[in-house]
């Protein structure tokens, strides 16, 4: 079996942008402003990439994001002074339920007290392992005069619907509607490993299995980061961001602009490492993502939860560039498989 070459001007990826699309417009009414809380500022570069596609979509929507905030910087009064009217976003992700508690945190505490706002959850996986923990949220889910959850995978749409009976929609990752914005650069190692080094991860050893096939390989992780000039500034609004001042549209456009800037450095870093590799194997959903984006090839192992394969067995199982892996064995052999011939014009 040849290794494939799959360019993504041609990906047929077009219908699940669509459906993200129209999806979101059922939801977030065209033209009006909006908050959009929890921009992810941390190194993991899935959440920026799916932070990146959810501002696209907003761009295309008409929709001013009058406020933003991360989990540092939520400040109620700030956001009710900025968005007199509108809808209330919630960044999408892996983070509805116990597994992030900072995150659905700052989700609940929305939930209880935004009564006033239609408040919208944008795509996400679902994870709770414990009872109380759901009840708790689907309380909350209750009081809400308007709350609406997207979800990635049909296991979140069970969880959304029948236990914490929220108005949910089945929705693909905004991370998608990237699209063509994203460019692969040459690879430089047969083999790049890009595995979980945090709680998520379910497989052992993934690193040194593919060290002893006889190509060249380059292991690593995407949480770290550099930090720079962009750093620097947000730690300066992060600092002032409970201000009176921080209410006006001279604080809240320059944050914003910050969180993009992040958000699409840290996309950009993901996207030179995936590059990397001739072939790609990673228990990252967001490497899959961009691998699909990108055109590489690639291996994928599940997480703990099951995250990666639900997504894959909805949206993108079809897709020739994509090998959903049971274990680290099968992802070895797939991988020997695939780097056995070169790349076919």
């Amino acid at each position: 079996m040849q290794l494939e070459r799959f360019s993504p001007q041609t990906d047929p990826l077009q219908p699940l942008t669509d459906e993200i699309v129209q999806t979101l417009r059922q939801v977030i009414p065209a033209g009006e402003p909006c908050a959009l809380l929890d921009h992810p500022d941390h190194a993991n570069v899935g959440d920026s990439a799916i932070w990146l596609g959810e501002r696209m979509f907003l761009r295309r929507n008409g929709n001013r994001v009058a406020y933003s905030c991360s989990t540092r910087t939520y400040h109620e009064a700030t956001l009710r002074a900025a968005l007199p009217r509108g809808t209330v976003l919630i960044h999408g992700g892996g983070n509805f339920g116990t597994l992030w508690p900072h995150h659905h945190e700052l989700r609940e505490r929305s939930l209880a007290t935004l009564h006033d706002y239609p408040l919208v959850q944008l795509p996400q996986s679902i994870h709770f392992d414990n009872a109380a923990a759901l009840r708790r949220t689907a309380a909350l889910i209750g009081a809400h005069p308007a709350f609406t959850l997207l979800v990635r995978d049909h296991a979140a749409l069970r969880i959304g619907r029948d236990e914490l009976g929220a108005n949910t929609l089945l929705c693909p990752d905004s991370a998608l509607m990237l699209g063509r914005a994203v460019q692969r650069a040459p690879p430089d190692v047969d083999c790049l490993v890009l595995a979980r080094t945090d709680k998520e991860r379910a497989f052992a050893g993934i690193e040194a299995a593919f060290q002893g096939l006889g190509i060249s390989v380059a292991a690593l992780d995407w949480l770290d980061e550099p930090r720079g000039v962009l750093h620097r500034i947000r730690d300066r609004l992060t600092a002032s961001s409970r201000r009176v001042w921080a209410r006006s549209a001279a604080f809240q456009w320059p944050m914003l602009q910050v969180w993009d800037r992040l958000a699409q450095q840290r996309t950009w870093r993901g996207c030179r490492l995936l590059s990397r590799g001739r072939i790609v194997v990673t228990d990252r959903l967001h490497a899959h993502i961009l691998c699909t984006l990108l055109g590489i090839p690639h291996i994928v192992l599940d997480n703990n939860c099951g995250k990666l394969s639900g997504f894959i067995r909805c949206w993108t199982a079809w897709h020739p560039l994509c090998h959903l892996a049971d274990s680290v064995a099968e992802a070895t052999r797939i991988a020997t498989r695939l780097l056995a011939s070169p790349p076919t014009s």
